[in-house]
């Protein structure tokens, strides 16, 4: 995983990969120091939600980004999305999703329109505070734990194994992930750029279903704002950004073709 890293750690057990970059970041590690782990024991995600993170079941790794120039955070979450959703495409051959703000989601099962969340995305702000840096963290479910239900942390969750119908190697993912990294925040931008707009609409499951945040008027998803947030349309007509919190959509979502 050399290529697009400035640092590689690689750990066979440990607490976070985010953690463990912060504290490299306060050390003063250089923008694309990556940290993995075979296995997280206390991987999260927003709001310290769990993150199922079982030995050798997925790629779970933490990348440092520098700041966009306006500081963080920016659009980064979004892109962060984008890079992970172009890499799972790269290798792995299937169409991925994206939920606003920071979940991907494949078809379950190859063939059929039901999809599930395969990757999650938790960018934070790391380093000193006179130059704060961002800690990317990305975790990819590539196969279901041995013995594990369809439940809890894992209720609705995609593997790639699954969905692609063959085993993907880790360290092929990591090393796609860091090329689309080095491409859309290298440095991040303080605003969707027209390309990467349009790269994220194409893959917005939320857009034209009808969505309750939790923030704002339920409504119909109506795409992203340059600046990151979610434009929902509501029955009135009007149409209102929602720039923070959850999101639940009425239904399950389908991937688009394409």
């Amino acid at each position: 995983m050399a290529a697009g890293a400035s640092r590689v750690e690689a750990h066979d057990r440990i607490p976070s990969t985010n953690d463990r970059l912060r504290e490299l970041a306060r050390e003063g590690a250089p923008p694309f120091t990556v940290v993995l782990a075979r296995e997280q024991t206390e991987g999260r995600g927003r709001r310290g939600r769990r993150w199922a993170s079982a030995r050798d079941a997925g790629l779970w790794v933490s990348v440092l980004l520098p700041p966009p120039p306006g500081g963080p955070p920016g659009v980064v979450t979004l892109l962060v999305g984008l890079a992970a959703a172009r890499a799972i495409e790269a290798v792995a051959g299937v169409r991925v999703g994206l939920k606003w703000p920071n979940d991907l989601f494949v078809r379950r099962v190859p063939g059929t329109s039901e999809s599930g969340k395969v990757a999650g995305v938790l960018c934070e702000v790391a380093g000193p505070a006179v130059a704060p840096r961002i800690v990317a963290g990305v975790g990819v479910n590539l196969r279901r734990p041995a013995g594990a239900a369809e439940e809890g942390a894992l209720k609705g969750a995609s593997f790639l194994l699954e969905s692609a119908g063959e085993e993907l190697v880790r360290d092929r993912l990591a090393e796609a992930l860091l090329v689309e990294l080095r491409r859309w925040v290298d440095p991040p931008s303080d605003r969707l750029e027209p390309g990467a707009a349009a790269e994220w609409e194409a893959r917005d499951l939320l857009y034209g279903e009808w969505v309750v945040p939790e923030f704002g008027p339920a409504g119909t998803g109506a795409g992203i704002t340059s600046e990151g947030g979610l434009r929902v349309r509501a029955e009135d007509g009007g149409v209102h950004e929602v720039g923070g919190g959850s999101v639940l959509p009425s239904r399950a979502l389908r991937l688009r073709e394409g």
